[in-house]
C-alpha cells in the first residue's frame, strides 16, 4: 500500500468469507507488533492463524493477515494513514482533528506507542471531517536554527499573534533546529512569490579580512552586521572556523553605498612605481595613507608590484583635507605629549624645581634609575596610586615605548605612570592623593612586571624621582 491517506467508504453486512493477506515475519516480530503494524485486533490475528505458537515465531515464516472482519457491521467511513518517521499519536490526532482516545479505540491500541510503517484508521465522521479540514488549513515551516516564535515571525513575516494561535504548545518555548511550526495556509507560498517577484539585484558587498582566528558570529560583532546577512553572503563559511587572512563578504549599507558612489566620482592621480615594492612602500614614498591606497587599488592589495606598475593616488586636495582632519583630532593629545615627554631645547628650566616636594611611593617595590625617571619592580596587577591630588591630562596607549600610560598634572609638578596593565582613570578626571589610578603591567618586550615612574616640572623638564620620594631620602 502506498504511503499516504486512502479514504475508505465501508458498509458491511454480516457474513462473507475470510480473506487473507500474506505477511512474512521479520526478526523481532511478535503477534502484537504485527497486529499494531497492520492496524488489526490481535485476537483477530490469532483467530486467523490458529495453531501458531507466538513463542515459536521465526523470521521468514508466512502468516495470514485477515482483510475482512465478520464480527462487526459498520457504516462508518475512515481513512488509512501510514505512520511516518517522527510521527506521534498526538501529532496525527491534531493533524486530522480527532482526539487521541478515538484513535486508540478505533485502532485497538492499548497505549500511544506507534511505529514507522504502521497503518492507522482515521475516523472520518462529518463533524470530525469538518474540524480536520479547519485544523489542516496551514503550512509547515521547519526551523533551521534555534530560536523562538518571534524569530520565526521576523523571518516569515507572519504576525507573532497568528503563530501563537496556531502553535499554542510552542509559545515561549525555545525551538530547536528541525522543529515544525504551523503557518497560515498560503503564507509561505505568498512570501516565496513576493520574493520571486522582486527584481533580483546583485547585492553589493565589501571584503573584511579576518585578523585572527574567529567565526562568522565574531565578524558580526566586529562589523555590526547581523549574522544572518553574513551567512547569506558567505554560505560556505557558515559554522566554520575562519583562519587569519580569511576574507568575508560584508554587505554595503545605504550610507556606505552613497559614500562609495561619491568616491567613484572623485578623480585621482596616477603614480608609476620606479622599482619593485608593495603598496606600503608607495604609502611611505607619497605620504598617502596605506588604507587609502588599498581602497583605490583593491586589485594591488597584498601583491608585490613590479617597476612600471601604475598606482592610483587620491587628489592632493583630498589628502590634505584628511590630513588636516586627523591633525585637528590629535592636536590636543600631541601638545600634551610634547609638553610632558619631549626634552626642551634649553637645558635650564625657566621654572625652578620644587625642592620642597615630598611624595610617597606610587607602588611598593625595588627602585632602579633609568633615563628621565625610575622603574619600580612590583608584581603584575599591583595597584598604582597617585602621589598627589591633581587632574589627569593623558590616559592612553599611543606611545609604544611607554605602553599604557597615565599623566597627572599637579599644582607644581607633573607625574607620569607607564607600562600599566590597565589604566583606571580617564583624561580630564580629577584624582586624589593615594587613589588607585592604574595596575602594574609588563615592561615592553619582556616578562618583567614594573612601573615606569617619572616626574616633570611645569616646563616639562625631567626631575629625578629619587630626590623627592620620601621613603628613599
Amino acid at each position: 500500500m502506498k504511503k499516504g491517506i486512502l479514504l475508505l467508504g465501508i458498509s458491511l453486512s454480516l457474513s462473507f468469507a475470510l480473506e487473507c493477506k500474506n505477511y512474512k515475519v521479520r526478526e523481532g516480530d511478535t503477534l502484537e507488533k504485527i497486529a499494531k503494524k497492520e492496524g488489526i485486533d490481535v485476537n483477530s490475528l490469532k483467530s486467523a492463524n490458529r495453531g501458531i505458537d507466538e513463542r515459536k515465531l521465526r523470521a521468514g515464516q508466512t502468516i495470514c493477515i485477515p482483510t475482512k472482519n465478520t464480527q462487526k457491521k459498520t457504516t462508518e467511513k475512515y481513512a488509512i494513514y501510514e505512520v511516518k518517521k517522527g510521527d506521534s499519536l498526538q501529532k496525527i490526532a491534531d493533524s486530522f482533528g480527532v482526539d487521541v482516545r478515538s484513535l486508540r479505540e478505533i485502532n485497538n491500541l492499548k497505549d500511544d506507542r506507534i511505529v514507522e510503517g504502521q497503518k492507522l484508521k482515521i475516523p472520518a465522521r462529518a463533524g470530525a471531517s469538518a474540524r480536520g479540514a479547519q485544523i489542516r488549513e496551514y503550512d509547515i515551516y521547519t526551523v533551521r536554527r534555534g530560536g523562538r516564535l518571534e524569530h520565526v515571525s521576523r523571518t516569515t513575516g507572519v504576525p507573532l499573534r497568528e503563530l501563537e494561535r496556531l502553535n499554542p504548545e510552542l509559545r515561549d518555548a525555545w525551538l530547536k533546529p528541525g522543529t515544525q511550526v504551523k503557518m497560515p495556509k498560503g503564507s509561505l507560498k505568498a512570501k516565496a512569490e513576493e520574493e520571486r517577484g522582486k527584481p533580483k539585484e546583485k547585492e553589493k558587498y565589501e571584503l573584511y579580512t579576518v585578523k585572527k582566528g574567529a567565526r562568522l558570529e565574531h565578524v558580526a560583532k566586529a562589523t555590526g552586521v547581523p549574522l544572518d546577512d553574513l551567512e547569506r553572503l558567505n554560505p560556505e563559511l557558515k559554522g566554520k572556523w575562519l583562519r587569519a587572512g580569511t576574507r568575508v563578504k560584508v554587505p554595503v549599507r545605504d550610507t556606505q553605498e552613497a559614500e562609495g558612489k561619491k568616491r567613484k566620482e572623485e578623480s585621482y592621480e596616477v603614480y608609476k612605481i620606479k622599482r619593485g615594492g608593495r603598496l606600503r612602500d608607495v604609502a611611505k614614498a607619497t605620504g598617502v595613507p596605506l588604507r587609502e591606497l588599498e581602497r583605490l587599488n583593491p586589485d594591488l592589495k597584498g601583491k608585490f608590484l613590479q617597476a612600471g606598475t601604475r598606482v592610483k593616488l587620491p587628489k592632493r586636495e583630498t589628502i590634505n583635507a584628511e590630513r588636516q582632519s586627523q591633525e585637528r583630532g590629535q592636536q590636543v593629545s600631541r601638545r600634551e605629549e610634547r609638553a610632558v615627554l619631549a626634552e626642551p631645547e634649553r637645558e635650564t628650566p625657566t621654572t625652578p624645581a620644587p625642592r620642597s616636594l615630598n611624595i610617597p611611593m606610587p607602588v611598593e617595590g625595588k627602585v632602579i634609575k633609568v633615563p628621565k625617571g625610575v622603574e619600580i619592580s612590583a608584581p603584575c596587577s599591583s595597584p598604582v596610586r597617585a602621589v598627589e591630588e591633581g587632574k589627569v591630562i593623558y590616559s592612553g596607549g599611543d606611545l609604544q615605548a611607554y605602553g599604557n600610560m597615565v599623566i597627572v598634572e599637579h599644582d607644581s609638578f607633573i607625574s607620569l605612570y607607564a607600562h600599566n596593565e590597565v589604566n583606571l582613570v580617564k583624561r580630564g578626571e580629577k584624582v586624589s592623593k593615594g587613589q588607585v589610578i592604574a595596575r602594574v603591567g609588563k615592561k615592553n618586550n619582556s616578562e618583567e612586571c614594573a612601573l615606569r615612574f617619572e616626574l616633570r616640572n611645569k616646563e616639562g623638564v625631567p626631575l629625578d624621582p629619587t630626590e623627592y620620594i620620601r621613603d628613599l631620602q
